[in-house]
């Protein structure tokens, strides 16, 4: 199935390992000029290299800084001529119980997946408008539909992507701008090495052995893979998906159980 995706230009932050690097990958092997972008040169080297497509380039940001993803913005439009789809994958976990969560981790956290998803798609807007329209992709992680009390700072912040994703989707959809998220659970990812399975750390126990009892709770029976978020990504900014608009997308093997 062609999905319309040659010659486009993609961008996604936290793209240097597990779903970022995933999503690169498929959009890169669909025929997108790629950037990914992260605080760190090695690490954005390294993920390079892994990429292997003289059309992938790495760009160092912090996209808690709104200044810093302003000039990120420019200079992917600089090297590539436009973007045509952003991905916003910056982030991760953070757990804990309100106890455990200093108001600065929250606060970094907030500013790390939300104003930096808000700042890129400021930065954006009026280019995809200008060529169009374009798609934003937004990825959540699924404290946002289930909420934990061990996970209090990732559940708050994810139901606020959440609200983000489809106010902005009302905003730019009479622009041809297409907001949509895409909500994974069990999935093998960096992430999940240093996760614990009902508050304990099983040592020695490969993550197989692990899923013992979170694949338990999957209807499917297993994890996924970083490679099937990518999938879902792909289909969301492609053709294919023209009439997709303020969606969230869970990818979980059937885990997550609300029903919105």
């Amino acid at each position: 199935m062609d999905l319309g995706l040659s010659g486009k230009t993609a961008l996604v932050t936290g793209g240097t390992s597990g779903i970022g690097l995933a999503i690169a990958q498929k959009l890169s092997a669909e025929g997108c000029n790629i950037a990914i972008c992260g605080r760190d040169r090695g690490r954005l080297d390294a993920a390079l290299k892994e990429l292997k497509s003289p059309a992938a380039k790495g760009f160092v940001a912090d996209i808690c800084e709104p200044a810093a993803v302003a000039a990120l913005v420019d200079n992917v439009i600089k090297a590539f001529g436009g973007i045509d789809i952003v991905v916003s994958n910056a982030g991760t976990h953070l757990p804990g119980r309100l106890s455990d969560i200093a108001s600065a981790d929250l606060l970094r956290h907030f500013n790390t997946k939300l104003l930096g998803a808000w700042e890129l798609a400021r930065c954006v807007t009026e280019p995809m408008r200008k060529q169009g329209g374009g798609r934003f992709i937004v990825i959540i992680g699924q404290a946002g539909k289930v909420p934990q009390a061990n996970a209090i700072a990732s559940t708050v912040v994810n139901a606020a992507q959440h609200a983000f994703v489809k106010s902005l989707s009302d905003d730019l959809a009479p622009h041809g701008i297409l907001v949509n998220a895409v909500c994974p659970s069990r999935i093998k990812s960096p992430l999940t090495d240093g996760l614990k399975l009902y508050n304990e750390v099983y040592y020695g126990r490969s993550l197989e052995q692990q899923q013992s009892q979170w694949g338990a709770e999957v209807p499917m029976g297993h994890w996924g893979t970083a490679e099937d978020i990518a999938n879902a990504v792909a289909f969301l900014a492609s053709k294919r998906a023209e009439f997709i608009v303020g969606a969230n997308i869970d990818v979980d093997g059937g885990h997550q159980r609300s029903i919105f």
